[in-house]
């Protein structure tokens, strides 16, 4: 689920930078706010990924997540929003997605009872 709001998020970065006026992406206060979304959705699907893994991972994606959720929302109550304000809120979930992705594989593929792999379990 995670990456395929990343794939729409890349899509909504791409028509923003390509200058397309989509629906709400039409002004960059718009396409931060519609990214904004997105990001919230993509942490939203590994919050409890955070509560229940055992290393110090989660906090540095939480603190780029909070970074990220810093800048957007700043840009948002600004008077105006700018495209740097825009690629960095973008820069910053892309990021913090490959983090979690990265931690979430890592997980999956280890345990943590100083074995390898549960691959390894399986032969």
């Amino acid at each position: 689920m995670a990456s395929a709001l990343a794939i729409f998020g890349g899509i909504i970065v791409s028509a923003k930078l390509e200058s397309y006026s989509w629906w709400l992406i039409g002004s960059w206060k718009g396409a931060i706010g519609v990214i904004s979304v997105i990001g919230l959705a993509i942490a939203a699907t590994y919050v409890i990924d955070w509560f229940h893994n055992e290393t110090m991972a989660p906090l540095g994606e939480m603190v780029l997540w909070l970074v990220a959720a810093t800048i957007a929302v700043g840009s948002l109550f600004t008077g105006t929003a700018t495209k740097a304000e825009f690629v960095s809120t973008a820069v910053l979930i892309g990021i913090a997605w490959l983090a979690q992705l990265g931690a979430h594989t890592w997980d999956s593929t280890h345990d943590h009872t100083g074995h390898t792999s549960h691959f390894a379990h399986a032969s």
